[in-house]
């Protein structure tokens, strides 16, 4: 019988394994008195005609992105995906660069992104065998690294959490281009630099967890374009500048901008929100009174 992997199947008597050897779970075995893994690779062709539209690095084995094609041409899968489906092809290039840069100690290459990709603690959904939600959490052994901007080629995002790590650098501006985020969770990290006004292009994004890290600067007018944005969390950085009066025309349910370096006053626009529960500003360097039962100074 066929060997089938996801929405794809082989005609071979083999087994294909998700991880290295035939110990791990098979996805559907065929001739099980004769296994065999089956081994593909990427050949240069389908390799550079579907990469080097997206770097110019993926020959040069010391970049992340050099990297994450050499692990792709030896993985036993890409191949075979790179033909039948090129957009999860990507997404899996995507994942790739991932590894690269956060230096995960293993990886189940010969799995499909959908089913049992990385480490335990990468959880992925998907929709159609694309992945629409990807998970890096405190579970996943504390990464260290940087954000790849190769995650903006997961284009059927909703959902990104990488919490609770050792993420450093800054917050890929690319992330904004993502048609269809709603949640993105990055906070308790190291990041730096500011807040990208991009975000206000994020037209589909309903809460943004950016606490915890060392983000400078100001909050970008530009997130009061945000119609269905209903939770900030910017707690613990090192914000500094007014509270943007635009975030009162956000359907508020929760702010918190509070151990901040914050000042000027509390916006009345902000304080009109009829929606808003939990409103947590102190510890900041703002002026002007406020009712206790509106917002926490």
């Amino acid at each position: 019988s066929p060997a089938c992997f996801g929405l794809f199947c082989l005609d071979h008597n083999v087994t294909v394994y998700y991880g290295s050897d035939t110990a791990s779970a098979p996805i559907q075995s065929g001739n099980v008195k004769n296994q065999t893994k089956m081994s593909f690779g990427v050949p240069s062709k389908c390799l550079t005609k579907s990469l080097l539209r997206h770097s110019s690095s993926i020959f040069d084995i010391s970049t992340h992105q050099g990297q994450a094609a050499n692990a792709l041409s030896n993985d036993g899968l890409s191949d075979f995906i790179c033909h039948m489906h090129n957009d999860l092809f990507i997404e899996r290039y995507a994942l790739a660069v991932l590894n690269a840069s956060i230096h995960f100690k293993s990886s189940n290459w010969d799995a499909y992104q959908c089913h049992g990709w990385g480490i335990p603690a990468v959880r992925t959904a998907c929709s159609n065998w694309s992945i629409t939600s990807l998970t890096l959490a405190i579970d996943a052994g504390n990464q260290i690294g940087t954000i790849p901007t190769e995650l903006a080629l997961l284009t059927n995002l909703d959902y990104l959490t990488l919490r609770l790590n050792s993420f450093t650098g800054t917050i890929p501006t690319e992330l904004t281009t993502l048609p269809l985020l709603e949640g993105l969770e990055i906070w308790g990290n190291q990041l730096t630099g500011t807040i990208p006004p991009e975000f206000g292009d994020l037209s589909s994004l309903t809460a943004v967890g950016l606490l915890s890290n060392e983000l400078t600067g100001t909050i970008p007018t530009e997130l009061g374009k945000l119609k269905n944005l209903t939770g900030i969390w910017f707690d613990d950085n090192l914000l500094t500048g007014p509270i943007p009066s635009e975030l009162g025309a956000l359907p508020l349910v929760s702010l918190n901008l509070s151990n901040n370096s914050l000042t000027g006053e509390i916006p009345l626009e902000i304080l009109a929100l009829t929606d808003l529960t939990t409103c947590t500003l102190q510890n900041n360097n703002l002026t002007g009174g406020i009712a206790p039962d509106v917002c926490s100074v």
